[in-house]
């Protein structure tokens, strides 16, 4: 009588493993190839417990559970779809040898094991490109999410004024990111004047012009001055080309020029500090 397949896997479960191992480290790709065999070889000896238990209780549960928490991790370790599943393809053809070769005298018990391996694989294929592509759809997500935080920084330059330097294209979503980062900064510092820095946006076109018009007159609503800098040449052309209204737009050539009209327009001045007398010249002579 032949051996279950439950009992033949474990039977060969040093063999499986380290030719598991083997293979993924020659075949399975880039990140694989920079991986100590060590590690893969743990790796496949976890793999290859979670698939002997979902054999032997026919639950493919048992399976999709570690194959989930097992495909995010990899995500995270920056591993391509292709490898997962060169990996689980090594893995189907070690098992289909062994199959072959255990069960050549029984063809029935061969059938079974076979039609039960290849639901179990084709439903980690299936599950791991799922996973693959939640997880990743994810995390670029989070990436995009920290690109444009990082994008629209509000910084406090003076008490009451802060600097919007954009940098980067700007469409409908950022824009709305961006105005309501500006107003958030505007209410959490009191701010009066508010410097939008234009200087590293590569296109400014229509749509452009007015999501910083529309920008513009939110801060003003808040009761804050904005002062447009850095609108260069080519720039200054395609507004006037556009037909962009910057009726009442304070406008200055660059960044330094609209801190020192904030300032100004708030009774202060950026000026060289004066030279510091020795302390005897201040004090009055004895004659005095």
């Amino acid at each position: 009588m032949s051996l279950s397949f439950a009992d033949l896997l474990l039977q060969n479960k040093d063999y499986i493993v380290k030719e598991l191992a083997r293979q993924v480290k020659e075949q399975g790709g880039a990140t694989y190839a920079a991986t100590p065999l060590e590690q893969i070889h743990g790796r496949m000896g976890h793999f290859f417990d979670a698939m002997h238990q979902a054999i032997a209780q026919n639950d493919a549960a048992v399976m999709d559970k570690f194959v989930t928490a097992s495909v995010s991790q990899r995500v995270q370790e920056r591993y391509a779809m292709d490898e997962i599943q060169t990996f689980v393809s090594i893995l189907h053809e070690i098992v289909l040898n062994l199959l072959n070769t255990a069960y050549e005298q029984d063809p029935a018990a061969y059938r079974a094991s076979v039609r039960q391996f290849e639901a179990l694989a084709h439903g980690t294929r299936r599950n791991a490109f799922e996973v693959y592509l939640h997880a990743f759809q994810d995390q670029m997500e989070a990436q995009q999410r920290t690109l444009a935080e990082l994008s629209t920084p509000v910084i406090k330059v003076y008490e009451n004024v802060l600097v919007l330097p954009l940098v980067g294209a700007i469409d409908t979503e950022r824009s709305h990111r961006i105005m309501e980062d500006l107003l958030v900064g505007i209410t959490q510092h009191q701010a009066e004047m508010v410097i939008i820095d234009i200087t590293g946006v590569p296109l400014v076109d229509t749509a452009v012009a007015n999501h910083l018009l529309q920008t513009i007159k939110a801060a003003r609503l808040l009761g804050t001055r904005s002062i447009l800098v850095g609108i260069r040449g080519e720039v200054a052309q395609a507004l006037v080309h556009l037909q962009v209204d910057l009726t009442g737009v304070v406008t200055r050539s660059n960044l330094q020029a609209g801190i020192e009209y904030a300032l100004e327009q708030m009774g202060l001045e950026i000026a060289p500090r004066g030279e510091i007398l020795p302390a005897e010249a201040t004090e009055p002579s004895a004659g005095a």
